[in-house]
C-alpha cells in the first residue's frame, strides 16, 4: 500500500516537474531579445531611429550614436523602424542580429507642416502641383487645395482627389516644394510635388481590416452668398418698374424673363374662359406681393439631405519571401443635389516577391470604375446662386424664348458619366551587395471618360429650337435658320422633333519607364561615405479628346432619329460643327545623375543633374534638351562633440542649396507652326486651308528658374519643441512674353524670351508637445508661409482693360504677377451716377479710355489675386483612448474683384447683392453711400454713354474686397476601444472617428457681404469606423 502511495506521489512529482519545465519554457519563449544596427543607404550608422513593435507603441527604444539598439519583444512580433526623412521599414523580430538599412525617402506629413506651394516664376505659364503615386507621375492638378495638406484629414482629401484610392490605402505622403522636385521628376514638377505612397504589407503581418466612412453634407445656406432676399429684390424691381424699365413691350420680347414677364404673359393668355392673370391694379399688386414675400430657398429646392458611404475591406499578409496588400471598396453617393448620384468601385493590390536574396520583384495594380449622374447644362450649385428668390419653383418662366422650370429641367437635361481608371506598375530590383543595386520600374496608366449629355424633347435646351410663337421672337431666335443670302426669308425650325445628345469622350494612356543604378561605399573606417546614382526616365503620353452631337433624338419613343438636313446649313452659317476630334502625343526622355558625399556622418554634399528632352518643338533641335541641376550642402550639428553643451537644444541641422530648373515655355514655335482651318464663305465655296499660326522663332529657348534655399531644423527639450525654418529666393530669367516688332511676316506681337521676375519667401513650421503623460497628451502644430514676387522686366504694354478686368490678374513691370488695378473712384454725382479720376487727375464720368496703353500711372494698385501669407494651427489632444483635434486655416494678402453686377439696364430674373440695399435713391445720398442709383429709362435716353460709367464703376477701387480669412476647417473626435475588451473576440482593434469639416469663418472682409472668400465647399460631418482583425 505504501509502495502504491509512493508510486503515485512519484508520478505526480514527475508530472508536476514536467508541467513546471514546460511552463517555464513557454514563458521564456514568449519574449525574445532583439539586437541590431541601423544604417543609411551609404552604410553610415543612424542615431535616434525609433524602434517600435507594430500595433504596440508601448514597447519601443531608439538607436544610439552607433546606430545600435536592443529590445525585448514578444515572439513573432514585427519591428517598425522610423526616422524623419527616411522610408519606414518593417521586419520580423528574430534572435539573429539585425542590420537594417533605411533608404532616403518620403517623409509623412504630420500636423501643420505644409500649407502652400512656392510661387513659380513664369509670366505666361501656370504650374500646378504634380501628383506622384508610388514613384510614378500621375498628373498635374489645378483643383486640389494644397492648404488641405496641413489638415489632420489630409489623407481622406488626397484619396478623394485620386481615383481608386481610399484613405486606408494611403500609407504616407510627402510634399516637395524646392528645386529638388524638378531634379527628381523633371520640369513637369515645377509647381511642386505631392508624392503619395500606397500601403503595403510588412513581413510577419496577417491582418484583415474593414473601414466604413459615412459623410453627411449640409444643404448650402444663403448666409454664405451675397444674394438679396425676395423683399429687397422686389424693392429693386419696383424701382425699375417706376423708372419705365420693366414695361410689357420690353420684358415680353427678351430672351429671358422672371416674375414681371410671367405676369405680363399670363395677362394676355386666355384659358377656361378667363385670363390667367388679373390685369387690374389690384390683381397685379396681389401677384407682386406674393412674389415679394415668397423668398424661395433654391438651395432647399435643389439639394437634399443624404449620406455618402464608403466601404473598404483590405487584407495584408507577409512572410520572408512574399507579402501583399489588397483592398476592395465602393463609394455609394445618393447625391448632394437631388439630381446627383455617384457610385465608385475600386481595387488595389501591392505585392512584393523576393525569391532570392539578390532579387526583388514588385507589382502594383489600381483600378476604379465610376458611374456619375448630374445636371447637364444647368448645374445645381451654380443655378441656385443665379435664380431670383422672387420666382416660384412651380412656375414656368422664359429662357432663350422657351418655357423654363429649373426643377423640371434638371430631370430633362442631365449628364451621365462612365469613367475607368487603371494603373499597372511592375518593378525589379537587383542588389548583389550592400554597395550596389539596380532597379527597373515600368508603369502603364489608362483613363477613359465617356460623358453623355441628354437634352430630351421636353427640355428647355431642345424647346428653344422650336420657339417661334410670336413674330418678334421668331425674328430674334438664333436657334432658327435663316439663309444668309436671303434677307426676306422667314426663319424656320431646324429640329422640329426630339431633343439632342452630346457625347464627349476623353481617353489618355501613359507609359513610364525608369532605370536606376546605385553605388554606395564607405572609406577610412566609415569617415567618408559616397553614393552615386545614375539613371534614365522616359514617358510616352497620348490623349484623345472629342465630342459629337446627335440631333432630333426622340427619347420617349425608343430614341427614334428625326434629323432635319437643314440643321447642317444652320451649323455652317453659325460657323459651328457637330463633331470635333483631337489627338496629342507627348514624349519625354531624361538622363540623370546624383552624387552624395558625407564626412563623419555630419557634413554632406549633394549634387544632381538632369538632362531632359521633349517632342514639344517638333523637328526643331534648337530647344529640344532642357537641363536641370542642383547643389546642396548640409551640416548635422547634433553630431558634433560640442553639441551636448548647447542645452536646451536636442537636435540641430542646416542645409543650403542652389539650383537651376529649365522649364518648357508656353509656346513651341521654334519652327513656324502651320494649322488648318475652314474659311467662312457662303454656299459651297468653302474649302480647307492652311495658315501660319505662329512665326518661326529660332532664338526661342527654355525658361530658367534659379533658386537659392536655406533650411534650418532644430529641436528643444528632447525634441518636445521642433522647429523647421526655410528661406528661399527664385530668379526667373528668359521668361516668355510678347515681344513687339515691326510686323515682319505679318506678326506684330510674337512671343519670345524677353521677360524676367523674382520670387522670395519664408516658411516656418513649429510643433510642440505641450503635455505628455501616460494617459494624456497635447500637441500643437503651427505653420506659416509667406510668398511674394515681382516682375522685373516686361516688354509688353497692357491696356487699361487688361489691367482692371483680367480674371487671372495682369503682369506689369515692378508689380507682382496676377496684379489687379482699379480705376480711382471719386464720388457719386447729385443724380447718383459714379464719377472717377482720369489719367490727368480730372473728374470724369463716362469717358475713361479702356484701350489706352500709356499714362496708366493713375490706375490704383489694388493687390494680387495670389495670397502672400498662409498657414494653419492644429491642436491635438489624447485622453486615454480618446483623441480630439481642431485645425484652423488662415490666408492673408490676396484680393478679389467683386462680381460685375452694376449696369444701366437690369432684368426681372437677375440676382443682385446686398450692396443694392445701400444704393443712391434721392439727392443727398451721395454724401453717405458710394453705390450708384438705378437709372430710369429717361436717363438712359438723355445720357447715351451712361452705360460706360456703370461699367467703369464695376472696375473701380470700391469694387475690391480683401480675401483674408481665418477658418475653423476641421474638428475631429476619435475613440479606440481598449484592447482588453477585445481579447476574447476575433478583433484586434476597433477605431471610431467623428469629424466636422468646413465649419465656419472666424474672420473675413465685410465687403464680401457674407460671400465666401474662397470656392464654396459644403459643410460636412464624417463618421469613420475601422475594424481590424
Amino acid at each position: 500500500m505504501s509502495l502504491q502511495i509512493m508510486g503515485t506521489q512519484l508520478r505526480n512529482l514527475i508530472v508536476s516537474l514536467m508541467l513546471l519545465i514546460g511552463s517555464v519554457t513557454a514563458v521564456c519563449a514568449q519574449t525574445i531579445l532583439v539586437q541590431g544596427k541601423v544604417l543609411d543607404s551609404r552604410g553610415t550608422p543612424l542615431p535616434k531611429v525609433s524602434v517600435t513593435v507594430k500595433l504596440d507603441n508601448s514597447t519601443h527604444t531608439t538607436t544610439d550614436k552607433e546606430g545600435k539598439f536592443s529590445l525585448q519583444v514578444p515572439e513573432k512580433s514585427v519591428l517598425v523602424f522610423t526616422l524623419t526623412g527616411k522610408k519606414t521599414t518593417e521586419t520580423p523580430a528574430t534572435t539573429t542580429p539585425l542590420e537594417i538599412t533605411l533608404e532616403d525617402g518620403e517623409e509623412q506629413q504630420k500636423g501643420s507642416t505644409v500649407t502652400t506651394m512656392r510661387q513659380t516664376t513664369s509670366i505666361q505659364t501656370k504650374y500646378y502641383p504634380l501628383w506622384v503615386i508610388d514613384g510614378v507621375v500621375y498628373k498635374q492638378d489645378s483643383t486640389f487645395n494644397t492648404a488641405d495638406l496641413a489638415s489632420t484629414d489630409a489623407k481622406r482629401l488626397i484619396a478623394a482627389a485620386l481615383p481608386g484610392l481610399s484613405e486606408r490605402d494611403i500609407e504616407s505622403f510627402t510634399v516637395i516644394t524646392d528645386a529638388s522636385a524638378t531634379a527628381l521628376y523633371g520640369n513637369q514638377a515645377t509647381g511642386g510635388v505631392i508624392s503619395v505612397r500606397t500601403r503595403h504589407a510588412g513581413q510577419g503581418i496577417n491582418r484583415f481590416t474593414y473601414t466604413s466612412q459615412l459623410t453627411y453634407r449640409f444643404i448650402p445656406s444663403y448666409r454664405e452668398f451675397n444674394i438679396l432676399n425676395s423683399q429687397d429684390q422686389m424693392s429693386v424691381l419696383k424701382e425699375l418698374e417706376g423708372g419705365g424699365s420693366l414695361s410689357p413691350e420690353t420684358v415680353l420680347y427678351q430672351t429671358r424673363y422672371g416674375v414681371y414677364g410671367l405676369m405680363y404673359d399670363n395677362a394676355i393668355k386666355y384659358k377656361n374662359k378667363e385670363y390667367l392673370q388679373d390685369n387690374t391694379l389690384e390683381g397685379r399688386t396681389r401677384y407682386l406681393q406674393e412674389a415679394e414675400m415668397r423668398n424661395t430657398d433654391w438651395f432647399k429646392e435643389l439639394f437634399q439631405h443624404s449620406i455618402r458611404h464608403q466601404h473598404t475591406v483590405s487584407l495584408a499578409s507577409g512572410g520572408q519571401v512574399s507579402n501583399f496588400y489588397a483592398s476592395l471598396g465602393a463609394t455609394i453617393d445618393p447625391g448632394w443635389a437631388k439630381v446627383q448620384s455617384e457610385n465608385t468601385y475600386f481595387f488595389n493590390l501591392n505585392a512584393t516577391f523576393k525569391p532570392h536574396k539578390y532579387w526583388t520583384f514588385g507589382t502594383i495594380v489600381n483600378a476604379s470604375y465610376t458611374r456619375d449622374h448630374d445636371g447637364g447644362d444647368f448645374t445645381p450649385l451654380s443655378v441656385a446662386q443665379t435664380l431670383s428668390r422672387t420666382m416660384d419653383p412651380t412656375q414656368y418662366y422664359l429662357y432663350e424664348f422657351a418655357p423654363y422650370n429649373i426643377k423640371e429641367e434638371m430631370n430633362q437635361n442631365y449628364r451621365d458619366v462612365d469613367a475607368v481608371n487603371v494603373r499597372l506598375q511592375a518593378s525589379i530590383a537587383y542588389r548583389p551587395s550592400t554597395k550596389f543595386n539596380a532597379s527597373l520600374l515600368g508603369s502603364i496608366q489608362y483613363y477613359n471618360d465617356l460623358t453623355e449629355f441628354i437634352r430630351t424633347e421636353k427640355s428647355n435646351a431642345s424647346e428653344r429650337f422650336r420657339a417661334m410663337n410670336k413674330r418678334l421672337i421668331r425674328d430674334r431666335n438664333s436657334y432658327l435658320y435663316k439663309p444668309a443670302d436671303d434677307v426676306y426669308a422667314v426663319p424656320r425650325v431646324v429640329m422640329p422633333h426630339g431633343g439632342y445628345r452630346t457625347i464627349q469622350e476623353y481617353a489618355s494612356r501613359r507609359f513610364d519607364l525608369q532605370a536606376r543604378a546605385t553605388y554606395t561605399d564607405t572609406f577610412a573606417e566609415g569617415k567618408h561615405a559616397l553614393t552615386l546614382v545614375g539613371g534614365t526616365d522616359l514617358y510616352d503620353y497620348l490623349e484623345r479628346n472629342g465630342w459629337h452631337n446627335e440631333y432630333g433624338v426622340n427619347f420617349e419613343i425608343g430614341q427614334l432619329s428625326t434629323f432635319d438636313p437643314m440643321l447642317f446649313h444652320w451649323l455652317h452659317d453659325r460657323r459651328n460643327n457637330y463633331y470635333s476630334r483631337s489627338t496629342t502625343i507627348y514624349r519625354n526622355v531624361s538622363f540623370l545623375g546624383n552624387l552624395s558625399y558625407s564626412y563623419l556622418g555630419r557634413y554632406t554634399l549633394d549634387g544632381s543633374f538632369r538632362y531632359e528632352g521633349t517632342n514639344r518643338f517638333g523637328k526643331s533641335r534648337l530647344v529640344r534638351w532642357i537641363p536641370t541641376w542642383n547643389v546642396a550642402l548640409g551640416w548635422d550639428v547634433s553630431s558634433e562633440s560640442f553639441f551636448p553643451s548647447l542645452s536646451p537644444l536636442s537636435s540641430l541641422s542646416t542645409r543650403l542649396s542652389y539650383g537651376m530648373t529649365g522649364t518648357l515655355p508656353s509656346v513651341y514655335n521654334s519652327y513656324q507652326r502651320i494649322k488648318g482651318y475652314l474659311p467662312f464663305r457662303p454656299g459651297d465655296h468653302s474649302s480647307p486651308s492652311l495658315y501660319i499660326s505662329e512665326p518661326a522663332n529660332h532664338d526661342l529657348t527654355y525658361e530658367k528658374m534659379y533658386e537659392l534655399n536655406w533650411n534650418l531644423n532644430f529641436g528643444l527639450l528632447k525634441d518636445r519643441i521642433g522647429v523647421s525654418f526655410s528661406l528661399f529666393s527664385r530668379q526667373g530669367r528668359d521668361l516668355v512674353d510678347i515681344s513687339y516688332n515691326q510686323g515682319t511676316g505679318g506678326f506684330f506681337k510674337p512671343y519670345g524670351n524677353v521677360a524676367s521676375m523674382e520670387a522670395k519667401g519664408v516658411e516656418l513650421s513649429l510643433t510642440t508637445q505641450n503635455v505628455k503623460t501616460q494617459n494624456f497628451s497635447w500637441t500643437t502644430s503651427f505653420s506659416y508661409a509667406r510668398n511674394t514676387n515681382k516682375v522685373t522686366k516686361l516688354l509688353s504694354q497692357s491696356d487699361v482693360s487688361t489691367l482692371v478686368s483680367s480674371s487671372s490678374g495682369a503682369a506689369r513691370e515692378g508689380y507682382p504677377l496676377a496684379s489687379v488695378f482699379s480705376i480711382p473712384f471719386y464720388k457719386l454725382s447729385s443724380e447718383g451716377f459714379p464719377l472717377f479720376y482720369n489719367s490727368k487727375g480730372q473728374i470724369e464720368r463716362d469717358h475713361i479710355n479702356f484701350s489706352a496703353t500709356e499714362d496708366l500711372d493713375y490706375l490704383k494698385y489694388s493687390g494680387t489675386l495670389t495670397p502672400t501669407d498662409q498657414g494653419g494651427l492644429n491642436n491635438s489632444f489624447r485622453i486615454g483612448n480618446f483623441t480630439l483635434s481642431a485645425y484652423i486655416l488662415y490666408s492673408f494678402g490676396s484680393i478679389k474683384r467683386l462680381p460685375a453686377e452694376f449696369s444701366t439696364t437690369y432684368y426681372d430674373y437677375e440676382v443682385l447683392g446686398h450692396e443694392f440695399n445701400r444704393r443712391w435713391k434721392a439727392p443727398g445720398d451721395e454724401e453717405h453711400t458710394n453705390v450708384p442709383s438705378i437709372p430710369t429709362a429717361d436717363q438712359r435716353n438723355r445720357y447715351p454713354n451712361l452705360s460706360q460709367a456703370y461699367t467703369t464703376y464695376d472696375y473701380s477701387d470700391v469694387r475690391i474686397a480683401r480675401c483674408d480669412y481665418i477658418q475653423l476647417r476641421d474638428v475631429s473626435l476619435g475613440y479606440s476601444i481598449p484592447k482588453s475588451l477585445l481579447t476574447k473576440s476575433f478583433l484586434s482593434s476597433v477605431d471610431l472617428k467623428l469629424q466636422a469639416s468646413n465649419l465656419f469663418l472666424i474672420y473675413s472682409d465685410k465687403k464680401l457681404n457674407g460671400a465666401l472668400p474662397y470656392a464654396y465647399t459644403p459643410h460636412s460631418l464624417i463618421f469613420t469606423c475601422t475594424v481590424g482583425m
